[in-house]
């Protein structure tokens, strides 16, 4: 183990900013915490457990522009050639010329792709994108992490699945700096998912906060090289027990509310149950806990013009829109609340497990801290995730 004394944090961020675009979770005016670029300067905040918003929009942003296009009026200019021989060339306002047929005047769909051709598996680390230069997360949280990984399973191609070339381009220079959780919160249960306040999946570098500094730990060769920073030193025996001694208190203080054998399998059970309704009533749609959840990955890809010149683009989405299942038809499979609610559970622990053999929950606990109705996830996997309810013996008799 190596060791960070408290007073060398600044000079590690700067030796990071060198070489990579470092965001940490700072407080801004307001008093709200979120993840912001860092700067000399820039107070890190690390007393307050958990940012507003996870930061998986470091690789995944709420809005992404895939191509950009424009429509231009394209007029016919015979030459002397034979009619089968003439040829129209439009050149465009970036110079390109275009050969259309001379017929009648018509619009041309001049298309501008962003960032080139789309990339492949072999290539992504070559992909020029916005956003896609040498990037390192500092003072997440393990839970969010841990999101990264499950979100990893789905653009990264798990089992020959989608394989998302934006993603990966953005994530495969994204280094994270995670710091174990000293004082867990009462809406943590990432014990109950199978994670830990100290828990390194995903992780590069775990930094556990100590009288005095961080007790540092590599996980990857990218942590690794970071400990290459002068200010780091041998650990001695008295902080390494410190450490330890901290990531033995905070597993202790992260309750289990539910126990996961058995929950996909009663979720499947229980579909048609009418507690789902009855859960759901204080769902008001908003979507909150998805924008904040660490692993939530719905998006929608959306066209949008202004006077002939127009962007196709991906943004955020989320389950509990009455129109995220709307069909072209006009039908849409889950026009209840309740059927959306349901789908949101279902997904993150029957759903997600069949496909990806994991979880989508880290137990960070921010979709509690944040529902305006104070719906908790945890009660619902409970009820829920429960053996189905026996039926009353007047229902059985009729």
């Amino acid at each position: 183990m190596r060791f960070l004394p408290e007073g060398e944090l600044a000079g590690l961020l700067a030796a990071l900013s060198q070489e990579a675009e470092v965001w940490a979770p700072a407080r801004r005016p307001n008093g709200v915490v979120e993840f912001q670029k860092w700067e000399p300067g820039t107070a890190v905040e690390l007393a307050v457990l958990l940012a507003r918003q996870a930061p998986k929009e470091m690789v995944f942003p709420q809005t992404e522009t895939y191509l950009g296009y424009r429509y231009l009026m394209a007029c016919p200019a015979v030459r002397p050639e034979t009619p089968e021989e003439a040829k129209l060339e439009l050149e465009g306002e970036g110079g390109e010329v275009v050969a259309v047929s001379p017929s009648v005047s018509h619009q041309l769909l001049v298309v501008e792709d962003v960032g080139g051709s789309s990339p492949t598996r072999a290539d992504v680390a070559g992909v020029e994108l916005p956003g896609t230069g040498a990037r390192v997360i500092f003072g997440l949280r393990p839970c969010d992490a841990r999101g990264f990984a499950q979100m990893d399973n789905v653009f990264g191609g798990y089992g020959g699945f989608y394989f998302d070339p934006y993603y990966n381009a953005r994530r495969e220079v994204t280094t994270l700096v995670a710091v174990a959780c000293a004082n867990p919160r009462s809406t943590c249960f990432c014990r109950a998912v199978g994670g830990s306040p100290s828990g390194t999946e995903a992780v590069d570098l775990l930094l556990t906060e100590v009288d005095g500094g961080f007790g540092a730990e590599a996980v990857s060769e990218r942590g690794q090289r970071i400990l290459d920073y002068a200010g780091f030193r041998e650990a001695r025996a008295e902080e390494e027990q410190a450490v330890a001694a901290a990531h033995a208190r905070a597993e202790e203080a992260v309750e289990a509310p539910f126990e996961l054998e058995g929950v996909r399998e009663n979720l499947r059970a229980n579909f048609e149950d009418a507690r789902w309704h009855d859960l759901a009533l204080r769902c008001i749609s908003c979507g909150t806990c998805t924008y904040v959840c660490p692993s939530c990955y719905c998006f929608n890809i959306n066209d949008e013009m202004v006077e002939g010149r127009g962007e196709r683009f991906r943004c955020w989405d989320n389950c509990f829109n009455p129109g995220y299942t709307l069909e072209t038809s006009g039908h849409n499979p889950r026009d209840a609340k309740a059927a959306r609610f349901r789908n949101r559970f279902s997904h993150k622990f029957w759903y997600y497990p069949e496909k990806y053999d994991s979880l989508l929950c880290s137990g960070c606990g921010r979709c509690i801290m944040h529902c305006p109705t104070r719906i908790d996830i945890r009660e619902v996997i409970r009820t829920m995730g429960a053996p189905a309810a026996e039926l009353p013996a007047r229902a059985e008799e009729e």
